[in-house]
C-alpha cells in the first residue's frame, strides 16, 4: 500500500484518513501554547467537515476514515440523508459500510489497526501526526521546507516566483529599525505570518508595530515572524489554485476566487469557465516546478494548493504554498460530478441552528443539482458532528455548494430557516 497526500480521483482502491496536520508537523504537541491548543482543536472541528466532504468526491471501492462523533446520534442520522442527497445528486458515493470510527484524539493509531485492503492511503498531508501510517522521514523532512511560510518567502525569489515584498524578522518589532522602516515604506499596511495552522489562524493584518507585538503575545517570543506588504483589495483580487505534480509533469487543476467581506475570507466563487490567461497559467505553473526541485511529487501523484492575488493589469503576486489537499479541492472535484448544466457556483461554509438543520436538509433534498427546478441548487458537502454554540444557540457547522443564482438561494432558504438562518450567508458578497 502506498501512503501520501495524492491527489483525487485516482483509479486504485484508496483509504482516505485526513486529520488536524499542520501543528503537529511543526511542533511539540505536549508543548503547545494555549493558542495553539485552542486552534488545533478548532482545526480538527473543521477537519470533520471534509472527512465527511470525501464520501461524494471518492468511489464505491473507496474507504473514508471518520471522527466517531459522526457515529452517533443525530450526526449518523446527518450522515445517512447527506450520503443519500449526494447519490441522488450523481456523485459515485463510498458505501456507507466503508466507514471507519476513530477517537480524534487517537485517530491514526486506530487507523493503522483497522487497514483495509486497498492500494492507496491518502492522507491531507505528510506528517508527524501520521507517521504511524507512512514511517517516511524523508517525507517529513521535505514537508518541514516546503510547508513553511518561511522557507518559501527565502527561496520563491530565487525561482523567479513573484511575491509581495517580504522580510523574516525576530521578536519584539516595535524598535527595530528594519521592521519599522518596512512598515512605513508600505504606509503600514502590513501582513504578520507565523508558523502553525492553515489559513487566517497564523496570519495577521496589522496597522503598527505596537499592534503587531501586541498580537505576537500568543506566540512564543523566540518565535520567528514573517513581516509581508499587505496588498489591497481595491487593486487585487485574492484567488487560491490546486495543482497536480507527478515526478514528470505539472498540470493545473483548478482556480477559484476568494470572496471577501471586510477583510475576512467568507467563501470561493468557481466560474464554470475560469478567466485566466496563459501568462497567469505560466506563473502557477512555476510553483510545481519549485516544488518538484524539493522532492516534492510522486507517480501516483500529489496535490499542491497556491494562495495568489491578480492586480488590475492581470499580474500574479503569490503568497503562500500549501503541499498538501486544500479545502476549496472538496467542491471542485463534485462539482465535476455534479453541475451538469456548468453553472457558477458558491461553496462556503455556513452555520445552522441544530434544531433547524433537518429542516436545512430537506430543503437541500429538494434543490439538488440536475433535480432543481429554479434559478439555484444546492450540493451539501459536509458538516461537523460537533455542535458550535454561538450566544446560547447551538449550531451545525456545515458546508454546501451553491450552483447558480446565489442571492435567488439566499432568499428562498431564509423562507425555511428565518431571517436569521443564514449568518454567514447574509456575508457574502454577492
Amino acid at each position: 500500500m502506498k501512503v501520501g497526500s495524492f491527489f483525487p480521483d485516482r483509479p486504485l482502491p484508496t483509504l482516505y484518513a485526513m486529520a488536524a496536520d499542520d501543528l503537529p508537523l511543526h511542533f511539540n504537541m505536549d508543548e503547545l501554547t494555549e493558542k495553539q491548543k485552542a486552534d488545533h482543536y478548532e482545526q480538527n472541528q473543521l477537519l470533520a467537515m471534509l472527512q465527511s466532504a470525501l464520501l461524494s468526491i471518492s468511489k464505491p471501492a473507496d474507504y473514508v476514515a471518520l471522527f466517531d462523533a459522526f457515529s452517533r446520534a443525530p450526526w449518523d442520522g446527518f450522515l445517512r440523508n447527506q450520503h443519500a442527497m449526494a447519490a441522488k445528486a450523481g456523485a459515485e458515493m463510498v458505501p456507507l459500510d466503508h466507514l471507519l470510527y476513530a477517537p480524534v484524539e487517537t485517530y491514526y493509531e486506530t487507523i493503522a489497526t483497522m487497514l483495509p485492503d486497498v492500494d492507496l492511503l491518502t492522507l491531507l498531508m505528510m506528517s508527524r501526526s501520521n507517521q504511524v501510517l507512512h514511517k517516511d522521514d524523508r517525507a517529513i523532512e521535505r514537508m518541514l521546507k516546503l510547508n513553511s511560510k518561511f522557507h518559501f518567502a527565502e527561496n520563491a525569489p530565487l525561482f523567479g516566483i513573484p511575491t509581495p515584498e517580504t522580510i523574516i524578522a525576530q521578536q519584539p518589532l516595535k524598535g527595530n529599525n528594519r521592521v519599522e522602516d518596512f512598515f512605513a515604506k508600505h504606509e503600514n499596511r502590513i501582513i504578520l505570518k507565523m508558523t502553525g495552522q492553515p489559513g487566517a489562524r497564523s496570519v495577521k493584518a496589522v496597522g503598527d508595530t505596537t499592534e503587531a507585538d501586541e498580537y505576537l503575545k500568543d506566540y512564543r517570543p523566540t518565535d520567528p515572524v514573517l513581516v509581508q506588504q499587505r496588498l489591497q483589495l481595491e487593486n487585487y483580487e485574492e484567488w487560491t489554485a490546486d495543482l497536480l505534480i507527478t515526478e514528470d509533469s505539472v498540470t493545473l487543476d483548478n482556480v477559484r476566487r476568494i470572496l471577501v467581506t471586510d477583510g475576512l475570507w467568507i467563501g470561493n466563487f468557481i466560474y464554470a469557465d475560469p478567466p485566466i490567461s496563459d501568462s497567469q497559467k505560466a506563473e502557477l505553473l512555476k510553483i510545481g516546478a519549485y516544488a518538484r526541485k524539493f522532492g516534492f511529487g510522486t507517480k501516483t501523484g500529489d496535490c499542491l494548493g497556491i494562495d495568489y492575488f491578480i492586480g488590475k493589469d492581470g499580474e500574479v503576486l503569490i503568497t503562500e504554498i500549501n503541499p498538501r489537499w486544500t479545502a476549496g479541492l472538496f467542491p471542485t472535484q463534485v462539482l465535476r460530478r455534479v453541475n451538469k448544466a456548468r453553472k457558477d457556483a458558491v461553496p462556503y461554509f455556513e452555520l445552522v441552528r441544530l434544531e433547524d438543520y433537518e429542516k436545512f436538509q430537506a430543503f437541500c433534498a429538494r434543490n439538488l443539482p440536475n433535480h432543481a427546478t429554479g434559478d439555484f441548487a444546492v450540493m451539501p458537502l459536509g458538516f461537523s458532528p460537533y455542535e458550535r454554540v454561538i450566544d446560547g444557540v447551538p449550531r451545525v457547522f456545515t458546508w454546501m455548494v451553491v450552483i447558480g443564482d446565489f442571492p435567488a438561494f439566499r432568499k428562498a432558504a431564509k423562507e425555511v430557516l428565518g431571517e436569521s438562518g443564514l449568518p454567514n450567508g447574509d456575508l457574502v458578497p454577492l
